[in-house]
């Protein structure tokens, strides 16, 4: 699949959540592109007004969820809580334990970081 293809398949999604379409298509060109990724999906998820990317690395058997965003969005507690159960609701599948956030930057630099439900802020013992 080419470039212009694979974006063909995204577009759909772009034109519907035109905030974070430039996220979304630089994720799944690098996932699909550079990191050559199989089976790579779109879903949409409306509770959280944006579409997720599920796939599989060459390497990995289990199907990953990735969330694409931007270097400017702010993540906290109480919002990766809210992904975690719009996720679940939403998919109705609880078994998912993990997802990464895949944070663009305006050099097109993507940065995955993965986060675990259950994360927990450090308590005051950890600061040191």
């Amino acid at each position: 699949m080419n470039v212009i293809s694979a974006l063909e398949q995204i577009t759909p999604f772009c034109e519907k959540y035109p905030q974070s379409a430039t996220h979304l298509s630089q994720v799944y060109l690098d996932l699909t592109k550079a990191k050559a990724w199989k089976e790579v999906k779109v879903i949409e998820i409306e509770p959280l007004q944006r579409c997720v990317i599920f796939g599989n690395a060459n390497t990995e058997t289990e199907t990953q969820i990735i969330v694409p965003c931007s270097s400017s969005e702010s993540w906290s507690i109480e919002r990766i809580t809210l992904l975690f159960s719009s996720l679940q609701s939403f998919l109705n599948k609880p078994s998912y334990k993990s997802v990464t956030l895949a944070i663009t930057f305006p050099d097109s630099t993507v940065v995955y970081y993965k986060v675990h439900e259950g994360i927990v802020p450090p308590t005051n013992n950890c600061v040191g």
